[in-house]
C-alpha cells in the first residue's frame, strides 16, 4: 500500500495563504517558519520539503499572488470592443485585490523587504498583458490615441492601481456601491482621456 503524500499541493497552499496572511498584517520579519508550522498543523520538516527555507518560501509567495492576479485578468473575455475589455479589466482587477488583500500586500505594499524576487519579475509583466493587448486592439482600431500603447497601459494601470490601494488602505464607512461608483468613474475618467474625441 503507498504512502499517502503529506506534503502536497493542498498543504502547500495553506502555508502560502497563511504566510501570505502573516506578511501582510505583521510585516516579513514576523513570519516564522515553526509557527507558521505549528498553525497549520504540520511540521517545519514539510516546509523545507515543499519550499526549500524562509527565503524560498517567500519568493514563492510572490510568485503565486502574480500568478493568482494574472490568472484573474486572462479570465477576462475578449470582446470586439477594446473599451468594454478594459472595463472589465478594471472591474478583474478591483474584485481580485478585495478577495485577497493579504495578496495584494506581497505584490505591492512593500512589506517582502529585502528578499529577491527579480527571476520572479516576468510573472509581474505578464500579468499586466491582457491589459496592455486591449490598449494596442484600441490603437490598432483608432479609438485610443495620443501616446505609444505601453504609455497608455501604464497610466490605465496607475489609475486603476491607485484607486484599489486607496479602498483597501483607507476604510471608509460608505458603502460597496458608492466606492464601486468612485471607481467606475476613476476608471472611466483615463478612458476618455485617451479616446480619440
Amino acid at each position: 500500500m503507498a504512502r499517502p503524500r503529506i506534503h502536497d499541493a493542498e498543504l502547500r497552499t495553506r502555508l502560502l495563504e497563511a504566510a501570505a496572511e502573516t506578511v501582510a498584517q505583521q510585516g516579513v520579519d514576523s513570519l516564522s517558519l515553526r509557527k507558521l508550522a505549528a498553525a497549520q498543523s504540520t511540521s517545519t520538516t514539510a516546509i523545507y520539503s515543499l519550499f526549500g527555507g524562509r527565503a524560498e518560501l517567500l519568493v514563492a509567495l510572490f510568485a503565486t499572488s502574480f500568478s493568482s492576479f494574472g490568472d484573474a485578468q486572462r479570465g477576462v473575455p475578449v470582446t470586439g470592443d477594446p473599451e468594454v475589455d478594459l472595463r472589465e479589466l478594471a472591474i478583474a482587477y478591483r474584485e481580485w485585490a478585495l478577495r485577497n488583500p493579504h495578496l495584494y500586500a506581497v505584490m505591492f505594499g512593500g512589506v517582502l523587504g529585502s528578499i529577491d524576487v527579480s527571476d520572479e519579475a516576468q510573472l509581474a509583466s505578464a500579468a499586466m498583458d491582457p491589459l496592455r493587448a486591449a490598449v494596442a486592439r484600441a490603437v490598432a482600431d483608432g479609438i485610443m490615441a495620443g501616446a505609444p500603447v505601453e504609455l497608455i497601459s501604464h497610466s490605465f494601470w496607475a489609475i486603476v492601481h491607485g484607486l484599489v490601494s486607496l479602498e483597501l488602505a483607507m476604510p471608509t464607512n460608505s458603502d460597496d456601491e458608492t466606492r464601486r461608483a468612485t471607481f467606475e468613474a476613476g476608471t472611466e475618467s483615463v478612458l476618455r482621456g485617451w479616446t480619440r474625441q
